[in-house]
């Protein structure tokens, strides 16, 4: 392997330090940052740019800081400061509306707020996925099948450590491979967790639920759980069957309950969340009533509020008021039914949630009372052309786009703006990941053409993604 020694000149959108090569090609070193000079050694090289490893550091930042312990799944900030994060955080929604939405960046940096931080920088997670292998409960190295013993995991709530070490401990005295996974959710609200063991096996479904059931009652896992989770209910132990690759990245599959419920509640911005093993929920909540907070700050006004993706209704749910009407399109029928219960869990009687592909859904046929606010919060991928074009459409007076990339978000922002009818008020980044390269966004958009010391979208059919 060819070895360099170099100086990092700036992150990447994924944290990893940028420097050029002797021959001028930009290489990518996980774990370093800007101003550090390191000797590294290449790992991969295409004729556009290279990755290397940091063999090791010439040269420390100020802003590096003791990180939890070496190669930790999730943390591929935790040796930057938080302070640090956060400036890093609020630069990359920047870079991403610049170059991508191609926005002017002395215009848009007028409207782009500090980056909100996060009440705890640790311990915030109430979902984790877990790997068993070799009778452990492990860890997964991002970007590679390798597992890493959980030990001491700094994001995760520390009940579920707890839950860990029982698991451990039975396939220890009592090993099987009847399992491939563990999923782990919980509230510190409501203390009430959910476990949800996978299995990979190749095996007809009903052999796989019998010897599940039949493990569980020998092992007393349950009972062993309960006992040491002290004050946290264990509500249920649900299983998940995922064979293919596809279900195994998309973590779907056939789940079957084993014992109990497959379902934990959550309290949010004074609501009543139900949530199911399978279904999507932020996984910082303070974090999350602080992003939700921002998305419906400018929806007051508003007698419908529509919104796009709504998953388990929860940000809809958490941001109307008594009087208005609440429309939520969602694609996942279990999602759907999840947030009618929701809404009933929350006393919400003016909400009403449909089953539909967003790109296949009217909203104008809805009818809906004047004047409108709307709320989308799309998956990574982004907005769908034809979902743009439905919710320019529908006019809305007021749009709050939610985003957990900045990169699809700056596209879609740029066609958003370049229809003339809205122009961005506000960009706030919202830290709901600490010690990770990953920020979420609110973006406020009102109608109105964009005036001259506001956005300018600088446009061409280059930038139109096919």
């Amino acid at each position: 392997m060819d070895s360099f020694n170099v100086t990092i000149q700036s992150l990447d959108n994924e944290g990893r330090g940028i420097s050029t090569l002797p021959s001028g090609k930009k290489v990518f070193i996980p774990g370093t940052l800007p101003g550090e000079e390191c000797l590294i050694e290449l790992q991969k090289e295409s004729s556009r740019y290279a990755e290397a490893l940091c063999v090791k550091l010439l040269t420390q930042s100020e802003h590096r800081i003791q990180p939890f312990g070496e190669n930790i799944p999730g943390c591929n900030l935790a040796h930057l400061s938080y302070a640090e994060q956060l400036k890093y955080k609020k630069e990359k929604v920047l870079n991403c509306l610049t170059r991508i939405g191609r926005f002017e960046q002395n215009s848009i940096s007028m409207l782009l707020n500090d980056t909100v931080a996060s009440e705890e920088t640790t311990n915030y997670r109430n979902h984790m996925q877990y790997k068993i292998a070799s009778g452990k409960v492990s860890l997964t190295l991002e970007g590679s099948n390798t597992a890493v013993p959980a030990d001491n995991s700094p994001l995760e709530y520390p009940v579920f450590s707890l839950v860990r070490r029982v698991v451990d401990s039975i396939f220890y005295d009592s090993p099987s491979n009847l399992f491939s996974g563990l999923v782990l959710r919980g509230s510190l609200r409501t203390r009430e967790i959910t476990m949800e063991l996978v299995s990979d096996l190749e095996d007809s479904h009903e052999r796989i639920i019998s010897a599940t059931s039949a493990y569980l009652t020998s092992t007393c896992m349950a009972d062993k759980i309960s006992e040491a989770i002290g004050e946290y209910k264990l509500m249920g132990i649900p299983l998940r069957m995922s064979r293919s690759a596809a279900e195994k990245r998309t973590r779907g599959g056939k789940r079957v309950v084993i014992t109990g419920e497959d379902y934990y509640t959550e309290k949010l911005c004074g609501r009543t969340f139900r949530i199911k093993a399978g279904a999507f929920f932020q996984v910082n909540i303070p974090q999350a009533e602080k992003l939700y907070t921002l998305a419906g700050k400018e929806i007051s006004y508003a007698k419908s509020v529509c919104d796009i993706y709504c998953g388990t209704g929860s940000i809809g749910l958490s941001v109307i008021s008594e009087g208005q009407q609440l429309l939520g399109v969602e694609s996942v029928a279990e999602a759907v039914a999840s947030a009618k219960i929701n809404a009933t869990l929350s006393g919400v009687s003016n909400a009403k949630f449909i089953c539909r592909p967003a790109e296949k859904f009217n909203f104008s046929d809805e009818r809906l009372p004047s004047p409108i606010a709307a709320i989308v919060d799309p998956p990574r991928q982004g907005l769908d052309l034809g979902i743009i074009n439905h919710l320019l459409k529908l006019n809305p007076d007021t749009i709050s786009y939610v985003s957990c990339d900045p990169a699809t978000m700056a596209r879609d922002l740029m066609h958003i703006v370049n229809s003339g009818k809205y122009a961005i008020t506000s960009v706030t980044p919202v830290d709901m990941f600490p010690q990770t390269s990953h920020v979420e966004a609110v973006v406020q958009l009102s109608k109105g053409s964009v005036p001259s010391q506001d956005v300018k979208v600088k446009f061409s059919m280059e930038n139109v993604s096919s």
